[in-house]
């Protein structure tokens, strides 16, 4: 080797080590933006399975229908907001949560409402859930559930539905199983009527979880009428 190679190849490896920053810079730049496109214009990390999770009732194909994913989309352009509000379009759900669960999953975690009445007066099945939303069952509906009637004069609906939802939902299971109907004459007029035929005048949906303790004490006597209306004070008629 002359030395001009050598006093050139020393210039060009000068060069390299000015210009090495700016590579390196410029590679970081290029797999960013390769990572970005893999990520957000292609299928490599695209949807494939929409797990449904925490149903009972409602049929994952239902959820994931509502859903509305198409497989292949791209994971992190997926409006996860927008699939939720979809899926609580579904009247049988309380909540959902959607998740990305990388490299191709999404997961929809549901909560279904839990019945804790049925109204009468139609001959198609209507559930109540805990807070008063009425709905259709998705299946067979729970058997032994407290029938709700109301009567004409008893106020708006959502109020009327919503103090039989406190009354009914402060009972426990065993207590709720003995009651066959609720009905509802005014915001302060509930009155129970048990499977054994006895009445239960209860009064407003206030201090209910109280009642409902009093009401399950008293029922260890027999008797044709009680009267936890005002639970300090309960009554009963043999």
């Amino acid at each position: 080797m002359t030395a001009t190679d050598r006093f050139v190849r020393r210039r060009w490896h000068a060069r390299l080590q000015r210009l090495r920053p700016y590579l390196l810079g410029a590679a970081a730049v290029l797999l960013v933006a390769v990572g970005t496109w893999v990520v957000l214009e292609t299928s490599a990390l695209g949807a494939r399975t929409v797990d449904v999770r925490g149903v009972s009732t409602v049929a994952p194909a239902v959820v994931r229908a509502e859903a509305g994913v198409v497989e292949g989309t791209p994971l992190a352009r997926l409006d996860l907001d927008a699939i939720e509000e979809q899926v609580a379009t579904i009247a049988q759900v309380e909540s959902v949560d959607v998740r990305r669960q990388w490299p191709r999953t999404v997961v929809v975690e549901v909560v279904e409402r839990t019945p804790v009445a049925r109204l009468g007066g139609s001959d198609e099945v209507r559930l109540i859930d805990a807070e008063g939303v009425v709905y259709p069952p998705a299946g067979k509906p729970p058997r032994r559930l407290p029938e709700v009637v109301l009567a004409s004069g008893s106020g708006p609906r959502a109020a009327a539905l919503g103090e039989v939802a406190d009354a009914v939902g402060a009972m426990d299971a065993d207590l709720a199983r003995r009651v066959r109907v609720v009905k509802v004459t005014s915001r302060d007029g509930i009155t129970l009527e048990l499977r054994d035929g006895a009445d239960v005048a209860w009064g407003s949906a206030e201090q209910a979880e109280l009642k409902a303790e009093v009401l399950a004490a008293l029922l260890q006597r027999k008797a044709s009428a009680y009267d936890v209306s005002v639970p300090e004070r309960p009554t009963i008629r043999p």
